[in-house]
């Protein structure tokens, strides 16, 4: 889940928009979608396989998801293939501890956690509003004379 939110994040950091539409609400584990708990569900039994493991390194269970048989093919295009082998590439080495971080040293993540702290508890399925993630800085110099 932190991946895909990660994925979302990283969308509007380089183009200011959402990458597949997908929304966020905030969990006691971070980002969390219930539109990909739903889509999971319907391909359950006939295409996954979900197992629930717990490792040293970090204190919650995790979902591991596999495919069971191939599933239709999903086309991007060579832009948008670039955009996800980059973002994989970055998250997907990562121990889950250190996804952790990197989703909750989002911006979006951050404005929760404070109004968190403010009320004293987490803030469960309040939306996470990824308008507040910034373009990236070389971004905005590429379109500045535009």
């Amino acid at each position: 889940m932190k991946i895909i939110y990660l994925l979302e994040v990283e969308s509007y950091k380089f183009t200011g928009k959402s990458f597949n539409g997908i929304n966020f609400k905030r969990n006691k584990n971070g980002p969390i979608s219930l539109e990909i708990y739903a889509g999971l569900k319907s391909l359950d039994k006939r295409y996954i396989k979900k197992e629930i493991t717990q490792k040293a390194d970090y204190p919650y269970p995790r979902h591991c998801i596999s495919l069971i048989k191939p599933i239709k093919k999903i086309n991007f295009s060579q832009p948008e293939m670039i955009f996800l082998n980059s973002v994989f590439e970055s998250y997907l080495i990562l121990s889950q501890t250190k996804l952790g971080e990197a989703a909750y040293s989002t911006e979006p993540m951050q404005e929760i956690c404070k109004a968190e702290k403010k009320q004293g508890g987490i803030l469960k399925g309040v939306n996470i509003d990824l308008n507040s993630v910034p373009l990236d800085e070389e971004i905005l110099e590429l379109y500045k004379d535009e």
